[in-house]
């Protein structure tokens, strides 16, 4: 077996050492003719640096590189604190190695030294690539041929053997240039820039600075708009006064810090969307030529060492069946790295944001996770937490695609399994990479395509109060019954125009009318926001002369924990209580306490604990998650009225919502709690599942035992 590699970056360096580690034969070619120190610092983090130690080089790493101690994140015109993420001694517990901060030269050097020279071979630019069903051929510019059983691409987002899989194709550029520069030392003396991730965040810009030679070089990476430079050379060059007008509000430090910079260059940010597939026959790709990604999340080589191990541990088991081999290479890489494109996208989007609202929504999202992720797990264990050295002796199925779900997961019957796969493929890898605004479009589109609105049902739109609702019922509906509804989306997504469909089955199952309300959502409007306008639209239905004994509050997911936190509210004040309360898999702790939200993460096409994470600080930001107006599961429940939760067996919010049953009983509240097997999250919106008709039938006879019908037929706002 003889594996040849285009390209001898670190991708492709870290390859030929894992497949030499496996007993495999290996010719790196390599288009420089020396290796030069180019470039700026780069970031090993566990991920990766589980690798280098199973290859023997995580000690020579230690020796040169620098290991930060925590991810500082301030405000680049105040230096007020925003975020910190502990990394150190504290993240080698959490993710089984530390980070390691390095000049990427000095990384590419002790890479290349344990690559042995015979293995090696600089000026080979590769210009053609062939195969045939015994082997490939790769020729170079100058001519000469090169034959192996394999090729593997790592030739980054320029990759020739790319091409020759795909063909041309666009990549994108993300409108933001980046300037690099290394400082030394002597230079920064006074400025106490200690060995943390030191990063400022303003409006459309952000300093990434750290030291990659301990005391002695240090790195910066100053983002800025794309408009802002005019530059006619993008080389090093001397002249700073571009970068530094960019900054020129920045805090003193940060100011001195950058007027430090003697020397600058400039790079665009670009990536590609991810690919399908990777792979034909013989040859594949790898690290950027694969899965090129915007460098935010610390990731970029972190997955082109990932790829490099599970590729060489892959080919070792199998190397009497090489396309096989590939290909099962590509099935454990390809949703992984999906996943930490859309997410590395994502953080682009959210450090760069440059309206002033949304930045100061962002710093609040990041107080609120600061509350409930004080470790930051959820910013950056997406990336970090994933030992790849175990996962390429584990089934193929347990890699998590661009949802945070295992791709190996399945529901027994087909039913449960179709409404699985709709919450599977709700959100797609795009909708991902655009942060909020990508997952609200794709939430409604999901909603609005699959579950129209039924022949024969009105759905008008109504006001109660100054809240905007929607009012739903069947064009014959007796006067009666009332349902006020609040949809789930996590306080972050989701409208009332997206539960019209099961807004009408609630209004059904009352006889009656459902009213389904558009509450506002977080960031932009964090707690009390959403908890004010269920208190005022309950408030307009009791001010149209609809008794409390007539109305059922209802909820799925947030809007279910946003249910139950309005009769907290409504009992506090004095109002009269609604007759009963239905909640589905009601998010009812955002400080994510409960048991299910890890044991089945993974597990849960709908939600994940990182999603869950980023919803819950969206809402909250500044505000204590224990509040019961917050999180109701820490409230005095006595008194209340009936109440039906409901939720599947697996999902995260199993324990949300067997907890809530329990401490509701214990308060005596009349609890009826019905969990189902084999289905999903919030499985009531799905009207073709066996379990939803069941409940709704037991709902329906529920609530006619529990509500008092009202003979005023409900007005409209006038």
């Amino acid at each position: 077996m003889r594996v040849l590699i285009a390209g001898g970056g670190i991708g492709g360096l870290t390859t030929a050492i894992a497949l030499r580690h496996q007993g495999i034969d290996v010719l790196v070619l390599e288009q420089a003719k020396v290796l030069t120190e180019i470039g700026a610092g780069i970031q090993i983090a566990a991920n990766a640096a589980i690798v280098l130690r199973e290859l023997c080089l995580e000690a020579t790493i230690r020796e040169v590189g620098v290991k930060p101690q925590s991810y500082d994140y301030r405000d680049l015109r105040s230096g007020k604190m925003l975020y910190q993420a502990p990394l150190g001694d504290e993240a080698a517990k959490r993710y089984g190695a530390p980070m390691y901060n390095i000049h990427r030269a000095d990384l590419v050097q002790i890479l290349s030294d344990a690559v042995p020279p015979e293995a090696k071979r600089f000026g080979a630019r590769v210009a053609d690539v062939s195969q045939d069903v015994n082997g490939v051929e790769v020729t170079l510019q100058d001519g000469a041929t090169v034959r192996g059983d394999v090729l593997v691409g790592c030739d980054g987002i320029h990759s020739a053997v790319r091409q020759y899989l795909r063909g041309q194709e666009q990549k994108h550029f993300a409108n933001i240039l980046m300037w690099r520069s290394l400082i030394p030392a002597e230079r920064l003396e006074g400025l106490n820039l200690e060995e943390r991730g030191n990063y400022w965040f303003g409006p459309g810009r952000t300093l990434i600075t750290y030291w990659v030679r301990p005391k002695n070089l240090y790195s910066i990476l100053a983002s800025v708009p794309a408009q802002e430079v005019q530059r006619e050379s993008w080389d090093d060059s001397g002249d700073t006064s571009e970068m530094l007008r960019s900054f020129d509000d920045a805090e003193p430090r940060a100011r001195a810090m950058l007027e430090q910079c003697k020397n600058v260059f400039i790079t665009g940010m670009y990536y590609r969307d991810p690919i399908d597939s990777w792979t034909s026959g013989r040859i594949t790709l790898l690290g950027d030529a694969a899965h090129p990604m915007v460098p935010f999340l610390a990731a970029g080589a972190g997955q082109s060492i990932e790829d490099a191990w599970t590729f060489a541990r892959v080919l070792s088991r199998r190397q009497d069946d090489v396309p096989g081999a590939l290909l099962e290479y590509e099935r454990r890489r390809l949703p992984r790295t999906t996943r930490i494109q859309a997410g590395a996208r994502a953080a682009v989007k959210l450090m760069h944001e440059q309206d002033q609202k949304r930045v100061r929504d962002r710093n609040g999202r990041w107080k609120g996770m600061a509350r409930i992720d004080p470790l930051a797990e959820t910013s950056w264990g997406l990336a970090w937490a994933y030992d790849v050295v175990k996962a390429a002796e584990a089934p193929p199925g347990e890699v998590l695609n661009v949802t945070g779900l295992r791709e190996g997961k399945r529901l027994q019957r087909p039913e449960g399994q179709r409404a699985f796969d709709l919450w599977k493929f709700a959100f797609r890898p795009e909708d991902v990479a655009r942060g909020h605004d990508g997952l609200r479009e794709a939430y409604d589109r999901f909603l609005t395509t699959n579950f129209p609105l039924p022949d024969g049902v009105s759905a008008v739109e109504d006001e109660l109060g100054d809240v905007k609702a929607w009012r739903v019922a069947a064009a014959d509906a007796p006067r009666g019954n009332v349902v006020l509804h609040f949809h789930g989306g996590g306080y972050l997504i989701g409208s009332a125009e997206g539960s019209l469909e099961y807004a009408s089955r609630l209004a059904a199952a009352v006889d009656g009318t459902c009213y389904t309300v558009d509450y506002r959502l977080a960031p932009e409007h964090p707690y009390p926001a959403a908890i004010d306008d269920a208190v005022a639209s309950y408030r307009a239905l009791l001010s149209r002369r609809i008794p409390a004994s007539s109305i059922l509050l209802s909820g799925e997911s947030a809007g279910g924990g946003l249910a139950v936190a309005l009769v907290l509210a409504l009992r506090n004040a004095g109002d009269p209580l609604p007759a009963a309360i239905f909640a589905a898999a009601p998010f009812s702790d955002l400080t994510l306490s409960g048991p299910s939200v890890r044991a089945f993460n993974g597990n849960d096409p709908a939600a994940n604990r990182d999603l869950l994470t980023f919803m819950g600080a969206s809402y909250f930001q500044g505000h204590e998650p224990t509040d019961p107006l917050v999180s109701p599961l820490f409230g005095d429940l006595a008194g209340f009225p009936p109440l039906f939760v409901t939720a599947s067996q697996g999902e995260v919010l199993l324990s949300d919502t067997t907890r809530l049953a329990e401490r509701a009983e214990k308060a005596g509240v009349d609890v009826t709690l019905r969990v189902v097997e084999d289905s999903v999250h919030v499985y009531p919106i799905f009207p073709f599942l066996p379990e939803t008709k069941a409940t709704m039938e037991e709902v329906a006879a529920w609530a006619r035992r529990n509500l008092r019908r009202n003979d005023t037929r409900p007005q409209a706002a006038e």
